[in-house]
């Protein structure tokens, strides 16, 4: 909070600035239009920029936006107080979040999941929730139970003893349930009276259509309905982005899907929420919090909200980063998912900020529906989902700046190191590489390697400041090196080249390993004592017998010495050979 605060004085006091000096310089035409008096008016523009900025922006950035402004300083200030109230507002609304975040906190021991969660109270007198007479939730799950709240007990959270009786509320939570009336909204509470006995049902919510065509009806129809796009309209009040998809998912496409998540069982297509979805894009976390809020209020549109799933703070099983809300429609007895995540973390074409948004997704689809026969292939899979998980790690920011940066700083580009292509795809037609999974999967990644470079989307380019394409360049820098990883590791083998720079690390390895295999060379090695020498000059002194220097200098000068009077004795003595042959013919 305190950093915020800090944040928020600093823009003022530029603001403020920006309002005591710029109406000043504006007047003043040579720093309006240009650099007529070159040097000298680009100086008096840095000199202008620095007192508005106080030291909150550096001079190079100055420089390099007066230069792109061709000298106008008066563009230039009113850029970056744009860009600062732009960030004025983000830290308002951030503030605002941390707020409600700590109001929403509540001292309860337990959680509330998906089922049946009764509120009650601990009767140990061991159990710190028991003597603080803190209220517990005991979570049910989904299940049709008889209660007597002052009679029957249930497992503390806490201290784990079936000791929390006085049962005093229940919610209901991602379930289609009843208590004395049927409902299927995702959160209702109810409170219980002691006097009473009560029976609690809570099942799994379900698409309640005949057949696969009639569900992918029921929701086309629902995602054309009123209530669907007066929630729409509501909020794209607050300027948040829905993303509606032309049409619902084919049904081979998600025939495919069904069986794969939830079997080949002929009602498995109830089990099916995502056949109509809307995707919510939000530029920040408020802004997130405030498409949540709307539709968590869907029934004033006449929907019902059935499911609320956050997996911000808790991660999914893709580690995507998003909340997930089901909603009801009456009219045509069918649900429709609405998924909102920031617009940082998206990989739909059209919206995402990376330059290679398919990657993510494709290889999911390379390793969705496969069911791995061998062990080797046990071992890919999982290797391939872990890999997944990492990839989405990156891209989610579920590691630090720090942990990406550190992993983007081993990244090489693909011609620099040389990609080697996998052994098990030599002389395999394409028939037999899509016969197997095995090596479609080495064959996508293969690829990738060597087509994918790092960066950002540039039909985002204006959208985006230097720090977020620096960013997001990055990221894909590290999101290829864990790819490259993988492909090291899993495809290749950990003990064959991967690449022309792993063949010369291994000839150097195996180098190495003669060396110390050779005896003969490795009792030189351990006999030997290097050299130390200086860098210059021999300077007699006193000190010289307790340094123990070596004087290389005068050493390597006497040796040339000898080379030559050895050569001079050399050449003289040839002479002398030469004439005393002449003498005798």
């Amino acid at each position: 909070m305190a950093k915020l605060i800090e944040d928020e004085r600093k823009i003022e006091g530029m603001h403020i600035k920006y309002k005591q000096i710029v109406p000043h310089y504006k007047e003043n035409e040579k720093l309006l239009g240009g650099m007529q008096n070159g040097e000298k008016d680009f100086t008096k523009g840095i000199e202008i920029l620095r007192a508005l900025c106080s030291g909150t922006i550096k001079e190079e950035e100055l420089r390099r936006q007066l230069e792109q402004n061709n000298g106008n300083v008066y563009a230039v200030a009113n850029e970056i107080i744009s860009e600062l109230m732009k960030l004025k507002k983000d830290l308002e609304e951030e503030k605002k979040l941390n707020e409600f975040k700590k109001e929403e906190e509540k001292t309860e021991v337990g959680e509330i999941r998906p089922g049946i969660n009764l509120q009650g109270y601990c009767i140990n007198g061991n159990c710190l929730a028991s003597k603080a007479k803190i209220p517990v939730w005991v979570n049910e799950e989904f299940k049709c139970i008889s209660l007597a709240p002052n009679t029957t007990s249930f497992l503390c959270p806490d201290c784990k003893q079936l000791t929390v009786t006085s049962i005093t509320k229940v919610i209901f939570f991602n379930s289609e349930h009843s208590i004395c009336l049927k409902s299927n909204n995702y959160k209702c509470e109810y409170s219980i009276k002691s006097e009473l006995l009560y029976k609690l049902k809570a099942d799994k919510i379900f698409q309640h259509a005949e057949s696969l065509e009639d569900l992918i009806s029921r929701s086309e129809n629902a995602m054309a309905s009123n209530e669907i796009l007066n929630l729409v309209k509501e909020l794209q009040k607050y300027f948040i982005k829905i993303v509606n998809p032309f049409k619902v998912k084919d049904r081979e496409r998600l025939l495919e899907k069904i069986q794969f998540d939830y079997g080949s069982d002929t009602k498995a297509f109830k089990k099916a929420f995502d056949v109509g979805r809307f995707t919510i894009l939000c530029d920040n976390e408020a802004k997130l919090q405030t498409a949540v809020g709307v539709m968590k209020k869907a029934e004033q549109f006449k929907l019902i909200v059935s499911e609320d799933k956050d997996f911000f703070e808790k991660q999914s099983k893709t580690h995507h980063r998003f909340h997930n809300i089901k909603l009801y429609n009456k009219q045509y007895d069918v649900y429709v998912e609405m998924q909102a995540t920031l617009k940082k973390f998206t990989t739909l074409e059209e919206y995402t900020v990376f330059n290679n948004p398919k990657l993510s997704h494709s290889f999911y689809e390379c390793i969705r529906a496969w069911e791995p026969i061998t062990l080797e292939d046990e071992d890919l899979k999982q290797a391939s989902d872990e890999t997944l998980q990492k990839i989405n790690d990156i891209i989610c920011e579920w590691i630090n700046d720090k942990e990406i940066e550190k992993k983007a700083k081993r990244y090489k580009s693909h011609l620099s190191v040389g990609i080697l292509r996998p052994p098990q795809l030599f002389n395999k037609s394409k028939t037999e590489i899509d016969s197997k999974e095995s090596l479609k999967i080495a064959e996508f990644v293969y690829k990738q390697l060597c087509t994918f470079t790092p960066g950002y989307a540039k039909e985002k380019e204006r959208e985006m400041t230097a720090k977020e394409k620096e960013k997001v360049k990055e990221k894909e820098q590290a999101i290829y090196m864990e790819l490259y990883e993988y492909y090291k590791q899993n495809i290749i083998g950990d003990k064959n080249p991967a690449s022309c720079d792993d063949f010369a690390s291994i000839l150097q390895e195996s180098r190495k390993q003669e060396m110390e295999d050779d005896i003969a060379i490795s009792r030189a090695l351990e006999t030997y004592i290097p050299l130390k020498a200086n860098n210059y000059a021999y300077e007699d002194s006193k000190d010289d017998d307790k340094e123990k220097t070596y004087d290389c200098h005068q050493y390597v000068l006497k040796l040339l010495e000898e080379k030559e009077d050895k050569s001079e004795e050399k050449s003289e003595k040839q002479e002398q050979q030469s004439s005393h042959n002449n003498k005798k013919k």
